[in-house]
């Protein structure tokens, strides 16, 4: 699994059918050019079955995400707690430096 891959998704019930369409930002609902990220295929319960979507988002709130995620992540991780940094936290930290 991708750093990308870790990050939360809000709950679909409350997008709009751009941010699932991937066509706006998943979290600030900005429109997106040629530099946005494929946050990699989510899927969700609707309609009595299961849907596949492909989330995309900007670059800064890719970052703020994964700063948010990390900063989760090193309190509730076994091996983060006690300073041994998995390859996890290592992903996330690194993707938030990236795109901050």
């Amino acid at each position: 699994m991708s750093a990308l891959e870790m990050l939360a998704m809000p709950k679909t019930h409350t997008l709009t059918k751009r941010q699932m369409e991937g066509t706006v930002c998943v979290w600030c609902k900005e429109n997106l050019d040629d530099t946005c990220l494929r946050l990699g295929p989510r899927i969700r319960v609707a309609d009595g079955g299961i849907q596949r979507w492909l989330p995309r988002a900007c670059r800064p709130c890719t970052g703020k995400e994964a700063a948010r995620v990390y900063r989760i992540h090193i309190r509730a991780c076994a091996r983060c707690s006690h300073r041994d940094y998995c390859p996890d936290s290592r992903a996330l930290h690194k993707l938030a430096l990236e795109y901050r």
